[in-house]
């Protein structure tokens, strides 16, 4: 037992990193930051896309119109999904959600003890009293990663 245990603490580890801000602005005061295994980074960008070619075709008129409206409900779509593969994480017994989603003061973050695989983080803060959505996709090996998000919607 104490081998399996060593071995899976030898073969897990760290993600740091930070949230850069869109130009001109403060990081977050806040943010809330969730590490996504491969499964539900997939699920995560399933639910999107139905998210927003659902809204796309209710408000096509007015989005043809005015685009800007668009890109104001991507953060929307983006904050509601993420809500619901986190709603998912939650019933599997597989995973330790509390090691998978942080809060991020002044946009700083970090995770300890991830298995190795692919994981899309996504962070989610208000601005200026714009809601905010980054997402990067990093591959988790041994070694410790240094991440900048820089990705993000609007």
């Amino acid at each position: 037992m104490f081998a399996v245990m060593l071995s899976l603490l030898l073969q897990s580890t760290s993600i740091t990193g930070g949230i850069e801000s869109p130009l001109g602005m403060a990081p977050p005061s806040t943010a809330r930051v969730v590490a996504l295994p491969l499964e539900y980074a997939k699920l995560f960008n399933a639910q999107t896309q139905i998210r927003l070619d659902n809204h796309w075709e209710d408000f096509k008129p007015t989005f043809v119109r005015q685009k800007e409206l668009f890109i104001q409900f991507m953060p929307i779509a983006y904050s509601s999904a993420l809500e619901s593969v986190i709603s998912q994480m939650r019933r599997d017994s597989k995973i330790n959600l509390a090691n998978l989603m942080k809060t991020a003061p002044q946009g700083q973050f970090e995770f300890h003890g991830l298995p190795p695989g692919e994981y899309k983080l996504v962070a989610t803060a208000s601005l200026r009293g714009v809601d905010y959505v980054w997402t990067e996709t990093v591959q988790v090996d041994s070694a410790p990663l240094r991440i900048q998000m820089k990705t993000h919607v609007p």
